[in-house]
């Protein structure tokens, strides 16, 4: 009978789909009925589950590329990258002669509270040891949930036994501001993604910069993160009442987003993007640009102006789903084309970046700013009022190879284990102090060498001097934490950075970008 009942649905099925076109419900029906035939009928037991994920994923595929399904897994993942925290000791390490080396400690965290300090080595975590394993494997033992409890068994050069350490993981604050300091009279702050308590974190590090003449906000490869937060940080720049963003999708009309009653910077700005500033990152220089608020710097962003809603479905997996196109106070759209269901063609293409007429200025979707009326184009991505084609730093394939590989790190292992960091802070109390008087000894350049199989001659002047200044970047991170790696590799090498300081500290070339006579 029920057989009888499941062919009796398919000639009805078969006789409305050749009468006439199918309604939506009746669709739907038809993929219902189509996993009722494989349940009953296939030749083999097979799991429905995986076959539905696999139809969810080819069916948003053909929408727009940023619609996509989440296991239950990246679920969990996605909703922590947003809210700022996710479960862990809070160590950052590497695999060190077969044996796992702390390189920094994230403060206020389980480890931090336990005592651990750069250049413990972990040899064993719950009796079990982990000298020698893969550092995947070294991984998956020190993860864990939150108020979980592990033991640890930690060599310290400075100890003649090891030490026993007990750690209770907890939630570590995923930070957004990944960098902040001081460069002369400037300050800067660098954004890695846009989580909920971002606005919080920009201030406290704009508040502890001091007094400063400008700031730069560095939003390079900022991928962007949750809309409210690129809508929070714009209202911390501009003036109450001030559009901020507006939204359109098919449900719900249009949503226009204002500057609140909130906390104002008003010390002037400049805001570096290149092709993976993107979505809140866009949403935020978007509104400082057309408020003529501040001055942007770099390579036109990637164009992400779709915005998304998460759908939880029952079995803890998700949907993210496209539900508006947003617009700039201006009322220009920064998403850039793509055609439905070419997600991947969509993703690939990188060349319009690379020249500052990347984006052709079709006068039908030119705007002016709002309070300077300077001429600004949509249709996809912000770009720059100056554009930056950094170039290329020069360093050979081998030297960048053993960059990649890790190789700095490795040689400041070794270092701290020679040297006090007490010392050296004694002696340099700033990373100013550091950067222009600690010098490196040859016996250290013989270090590096010894990583490499390589002699001095191997490598040319340009080689030398980038070695020289990644061994002083990377020891000066266990000394002044992580940002002072970037402080002293950027001073040197980071072009677009140097230009975004030279226009925050020289007002007449900051306001000759604002008051341009072309508008």
């Amino acid at each position: 009978m029920k057989h009888l009942l499941v062919t009796l649905i398919s000639l009805a099925t078969f006789a409305l789909s050749a009468s006439a076109q199918l309604t939506e419900q009746q669709q739907i029906q038809k993929l219902n009925l189509v996993y009722q035939h494989i349940r009953n009928h296939y030749v083999d037991d097979v799991s429905l589950e995986p076959l539905v994920d696999e139809a969810i994923k080819a069916t948003l595929k053909k929408l727009d590329p940023h619609s996509q399904y989440l296991t239950r897994e990246d679920m969990e993942q996605f909703r922590a990258r947003l809210q700022g925290e996710f479960a862990g000791v809070g160590i950052r390490y590497i695999m060190h002669n077969d044996t796992l080396v702390v390189r920094s400690v994230i403060p206020n965290s389980p480890a931090s509270r336990a005592g651990i300090i750069p250049n413990d080595r972990i040899v064993s975590v719950d009796s079990s040891n982990i000298v020698g394993i893969d550092i995947e494997s070294a991984q998956k033992l020190l993860q864990g949930a939150a108020d979980s409890k592990l033991s640890v068994e930690i060599v310290r050069r400075s100890e003649h036994k090891p030490l026993n350490v007990n750690i209770k993981r907890d939630y570590i604050e995923s930070k957004g501001v990944s960098t902040s300091y001081r460069i002369g009279d400037i300050g800067y702050i660098a954004i890695s993604t846009f989580t909920k308590p971002l606005c919080s974190e920009v201030y406290s590090a704009y508040k502890a910069l001091g007094d400063v003449k400008s700031l730069v906000i560095d939003l390079r490869d900022n991928g962007g993160g949750a809309l409210t937060s690129g809508i929070d940080l714009s209202s911390m720049f501009l003036t109450k009442g001030d559009l901020i963003a507006s939204t359109e999708g098919n449900i719900g009309g249009d949503t226009y987003y204002k500057k609140q009653d909130r906390v104002t910077i008003t010390t002037p700005l400049v805001v570096i993007i290149n092709e993976g500033s993107a979505s809140a990152s866009e949403i935020f220089v978007g509104a400082i640009q057309d408020h003529d608020r501040g001055v942007v710097v770099g390579r036109t962003s990637f164009g992400k102006a779709l915005v998304q809603r998460i759908y939880d479905l029952k079995d803890g997996s998700g949907l993210i789903l496209t539900i508006a196109r947003a617009k700039t106070p201006s009322g220009r759209t920064i998403q850039r084309p793509y055609e439905m269901g070419k997600g991947d063609e969509y993703r690939k293409d990188k060349a319009r970046y690379m020249h500052p007429d990347s984006i052709a200025h079709n006068p039908e979707l030119m705007f002016t700013t709002l309070k300077l009326g300077r001429k600004v184009y949509g249709g996809g991505g912000i770009t720059p009022d100056i554009y930056i084609n950094d170039p290329e730093i020069g360093i050979s394939t081998k030297l960048a190879k053993l960059y990649s590989d890790g190789v700095f790190e490795h040689v400041a292992i070794e270092i701290w284990d020679r040297l006090s960091t007490k010392n050296i802070l004694k002696q340099y109390p700033t990373i100013e102090n550091f950067a222009a008087e600690f010098v490196i000894e040859s016996d250290i350049f013989e270090l590096f060498y010894s990583y490499t199989d390589s002699v001095d001659s191997d490598f040319t002047p340009l080689d030398r001097e980038f070695i020289h200044t990644m061994i002083k970047a990377t020891m000066a991170e266990q000394i002044y934490e992580s940002w002072a790696r970037y402080y002293l590799y950027c001073l040197e090498y980071d072009y677009t950075l140097q230009r975004a300081l030279e226009v925050a500290e020289d007002t007449s070339i900051y306001n000759s970008i604002l008051f341009c006579e072309d508008k």
